[in-house]
């Protein structure tokens, strides 16, 4: 798929092809096939401000352009910037669904729903086909036939969990790879986190034992992980091993008291996500209750800016997002509200997780209390957090008095040591979050060394140049450094014609006591601005200059300790001649 689009002419639109983009003016709907596909909506600029899907393409997009009575605000006005529409013919409604998730994570379309909050979530992974499995701790989830349990909402809570079921559910964590290789215990065996199977310490029924305990705590099944516990201390007991019973014992009373503090619990043991969606003053909240076997076992909590888009369109899209990054997908979703594409959207699901999935809307029962509970959490986590809600972006406007918001913002960083292995850094923020797919990394090969000014015109002017081709520049650029890397900076955009690009340096600050511990330079300006650090405004900044810098250095270790072992190498001899 390319940016590249090809004019219809009215007489060929019977002719589609599938894959192929095409365009036309709002004025020539009419001309648009039935069938299933993407279109998107370009201003006059030709940026794409929405993408979507249809089962029929000329009637989803004509009725964007009937009754207006029925349309508010913001609908209105995403209408009102439509300059040309592209469209792209696919198979099937599900084709369609992949094709519009994959175009608008490489787009960002100003309209579309934006989870900024992509990040995925923590999950227990015991793979059971292993002779004698591992815990392990994952953020991706595979259906790979592996058992998950999760997700949790934090590593802490991870690495607590884990901690616990190395207590009483001694299995190994060790990579496959060592667990092969190894021909005594390790530590963990020493401090009894660990049974040695390595080495054939523990039979593999009795390991396979643990391994069905360890399950059964994780998905919550209290009652038959105590029966469990209960017959084998009575086994023990009765083969007189007493000190095995008083260990069988302390472990039931460990776990039983882990287990009780669960007391928000559906009735039937069952995977399932509960959706808590509300709307108010420009924004959705959407809050997640993550059930496992029956068991609450975290929860998700996210703001996402409202757009104008209906409800069915927000939840469909939040969902395509929120279960596009291998998230672990259970049978049932309990939703607010019908979905016009329920059926794509079950398939799409599950497809990916290997098994089916039900999207219900309850409408009595305790399901319909575990959905009015879920839609309460999202209503008081959004009341407690509105107060201290600010849109950095616009702070970061008026703080600056920017001709605009920057929602893209690109920051660059200089890397060196004592001028040797040079490297230069590019991140990028849309909207306050990363858009590492933008990142950059580049080897300085032209500026003398220690010449950091030299450097910083040489890596703006490859960068600016490739995004200017590809169509990314940013709205504002931030550079690590004072006055000098501000003038390199302008000489750059002054050469290459870029005049609607806002130019911020970052420098430090004399003392780190000050209150105002950064200063920043902006073009056009000739003394700096002083931000209040506690502000959104300076954080924002701040943390993209952090990020660059992390970027930078970490690019630049790497090429410094590549430089490194090439050069010890060339001392052996009979190596290099």
């Amino acid at each position: 798929m390319t940016d590249s689009v090809t004019e219809v002419p009215a007489e060929g639109m019977e002719k589609e092809t599938e894959g192929e983009v095409r365009t036309l003016t709002p004025d020539a709907i009419d001309q648009m096939p039935k069938h299933p596909g993407v279109y998107l909506f370009r201003n006059d600029a030709g940026q794409i401000i929405y993408i979507g899907k249809a089962k029929s393409l000329k009637n989803r997009v004509r009725s964007y352009f009937t009754r207006s009575d029925d349309k508010d605000a913001k609908t209105l006005t995403l209408i009102s910037h439509i300059a040309s529409i592209d469209f792209i013919i696919t198979r099937s409604e599900k084709e369609a669904l992949i094709l519009e998730d994959a175009l608008i994570k490489r787009h960002r379309p100003r309209y579309n729903v934006d989870l900024k909050d992509d990040k995925r979530y923590l999950c227990i992974r015991i793979d059971t086909r292993h002779p004698f499995p591992a815990i392990q701790f994952v953020r991706r989830f595979q259906p790979d036939g592996a058992f998950y349990a999760g997700p949790f909402t934090s590593a802490e809570s991870v690495r607590r969990t884990i901690r616990f079921l190395h207590r009483y559910f001694p299995l190994r964590s060790c990579p496959d790879t060592k667990f092969a290789r190894r021909t005594r215990p390790c530590l963990n065996y020493e401090i009894h986190r660990c049974l040695a199977p390595c080495v054939g310490n523990i039979k593999r029924e009795e390991y396979a034992q643990l391994v069905r305990e360890a399950k059964l705590f994780l998905t919550g099944n209290k009652e038959r992980l105590v029966e469990s516990l209960k017959k084998q201390m009575a086994e023990a007991a009765k083969a007189l091993d007493f000190e095995r019973a008083a260990v069988l014992r302390d472990e039931l009373k460990a776990i039983s008291k882990t287990l009780e503090r669960q007391t928000i619990s559906s009735p039937k043991r069952v995977d399932m996500d509960v959706f808590g969606v509300i709307r108010r003053a420009g924004w959705w909240g959407i809050f997640v209750a993550f059930f496992r076997q029956g068991t609450l076992m975290g929860s998700h909590y996210s703001e996402v800016e409202d757009v104008g888009l209906s409800g069915e369109e927000f939840l469909s899209g939040f969902l395509v997002q929120f279960y596009g990054r291998n998230s672990f997908i259970p049978g049932t979703l309990l939703l607010p509200f019908e979905l016009g594409d329920r059926v794509v959207l079950e398939e799409w699901l599950a497809e990916k997780r290997g098994g089916k999935v039900k999207l219900q809307v309850p409408k009595r029962g305790e399901r319909r209390r575990l959905l009015e509970l879920a839609t309460e959490n999202a209503r008081v986590k959004f009341e407690t957090f509105k107060r201290s809600r600010k849109d950095p972006v616009r702070e970061l406007q008026a703080a600056l008095n920017l001709p605009a918001p920057p929602r893209r913002i690109a920051c660059y960083d200089i890397s060196t040591l004592q001028g040797h292995q040079t490297v230069g850094a590019k991140v990028s923020f849309l909207d306050g979050a990363p858009e590492k797919a933008l990142y950059r990394r580049f080897r300085v090969k032209e500026a003398a060394p220690n010449d950091d000014v030299g450097s910083m015109i040489e890596v703006l002017m490859r960068s600016l140049k490739r995004e200017r081709e590809e169509g990314a520049l940013p709205d504002m650029i931030l550079l690590d450094g004072g006055k000098g890397q501000l003038a390199a900076g302008e000489e750059v955009l002054r050469e290459l014609g870029l005049g609607g690009i806002s130019l911020v340096a970052i420098a430090k600050g004399r003392s780190k006591k000050e209150r105002f511990s950064d200063y920043f330079f902006v073009s056009g300006r000739p003394d700096p601005v002083h931000l209040d650090s506690h502000g959104p405004a300076f954080q924002l900044l701040t943390r993209i200059r952090d990020e660059a810098h992390r970027f930078a250095i970490t690019y630049h270790r790497k090429r410094r300790g590549k430089a490194a072992l090439e050069s010890r190498l060339l001392t052996i001899p009979g190596i290099g001649e």
